[in-house]
């Protein structure tokens, strides 16, 4: 029989890692600019193509602190004058946007998904933990087809501190190893469980480098075969 011991957890990103897709990034530029005069939001529509291109070098250098199109928009945003409460009415208008499979084409990796259906068949246990609010999460998550995928989805996280919780929960005394992490954001979905020994696992689309994880790749297949190591290296012993 074998061994009892906790399981092995897998936390995931959402955006940018559990799925991926510029149309909605796109989308909330152009939501974002329209009450922008004509050359501001061309501005801000062309910094956020660059961007989405070659990263934090675009604009100028304007977009070095920007991890993800989401953030370029909103400093770009900033920068033409729009405020928090537009930037946020362009977020909403495009989660809802994002319900729609014709109008914003997304992509769950395929490879990725097979992995997690792997994982959770050998007892790891897989938790979505998003900064994305509540609401509209769950009708994104079926449009996806992902909550087959997933044991826990912790919508408003908090990220990093609320990361930082989560994971205290999930580990509950047993070795940080049992946990692995993985996002496109390295403060906050990477750095918190570094900072404890979980598993680390890196997605750094535009080449930023922003801190070390056990496994670094452009894209999420780069990982996986991080992630099954881990996986296999934490799997209960089978004793006689």
């Amino acid at each position: 029989m074998a061994e009892t011991a906790s399981h092995s957890v897998l936390i995931t990103d959402f955006d940018g890692t559990l799925y991926r897709g510029d149309a909605p990034i796109r989308h909330y530029a152009e939501q974002a600019a329209r009450p922008l005069a004509s050359a501001a939001r061309a501005e801000l529509l062309g910094g956020v193509e660059e961007f989405l291109e070659i990263g934090a070098k675009a604009a100028g250098g304007a977009l070095a602190g920007a991890i993800d199109g989401w953030e370029a928009v909103a400093v770009l945003g900033r920068r033409a004058g729009l405020a928090t409460e537009e930037l946020n009415r362009a977020f909403a208008a495009t989660r809802e946007l994002m319900l729609d499979a014709v109008r914003c084409p997304l992509e769950v990796p395929a490879g990725y998904a097979e992995l997690i259906t792997e994982l959770r068949a050998s007892g790891v246990r897989v938790v979505l933990a998003t900064n994305s609010p509540a609401a509209g999460l769950q009708a994104l998550l079926d449009r996806l087809e992902l909550p087959p995928l997933l044991d826990a989805v912790v919508s408003g996280t908090g990220k990093p501190e609320g990361l930082r919780r989560l994971l205290h929960e999930e580990r509950a005394g047993a070795e940080a190893g049992r946990l692995c992490v993985i996002g496109d954001h390295w403060r906050n979905d990477i750095e918190p469980g570094r900072e404890i020994g979980a598993h680390s696992t890196y997605i750094d689309r535009f080449g930023r480098a922003d801190g070390p994880a056990d496994a670094i790749a452009p894209t999420v297949e780069g990982l996986l075969d991080s992630i099954r190591t881990w996986a296999a290296s934490r799997a209960p012993i089978e004793r006689n």
